[in-house]
């Protein structure tokens, strides 16, 4: 059996030692489950867009909705999360959470008002 050099063993062991030390934060998509909406909804009120979404890593933290666009027919979000933690050892453990997006109600709105959700159209509210 052959020894191995101190430094051989160091190269060795730092790419599973060293999990999450070279890795930059990046954005990665959530996958949406559901998107509630209300039926209607005034030109100007504040309306909420409830989002579930699924998570299933302990690599992925900061879970938020971001709004993409906002024009008077369409809202447009994505929903994503900050990738951190490169390389851990996660249990397989699928959860559910609902990020929650308060549109402010400007610029006003007409009817119908699409919500998009990550490039998916998930329904339109009737404005009046």
């Amino acid at each position: 059996m052959r020894k191995m050099g101190l430094a051989a063993v160091l190269l060795l062991a730092l790419p599973l030692g060293g999990c999450g030390l070279l890795g930059i934060p990046r954005p990665v998509t959530l996958g949406v489950v559901n998107v509630t909406l209300p039926a209607t909804v005034s030109p100007t009120a504040p309306m909420q867009v409830d989002v579930r979404v699924g998570m299933g890593s302990c690599e992925d933290t900061n879970h938020r909705l971001t709004l993409v666009s906002r024009t008077a027919q369409t809202l447009t979000l994505k929903a994503e999360a900050t990738k951190t933690n490169y390389g851990a050892v996660c249990p397989a453990v699928y959860t559910e959470s609902t990020l929650s997006y308060t549109d402010p109600g400007t610029p006003t709105r007409t009817s119908p008002f699409e919500v998009i959700v990550n490039g998916k159209s998930w329904g339109k509210v009737e404005v009046r």
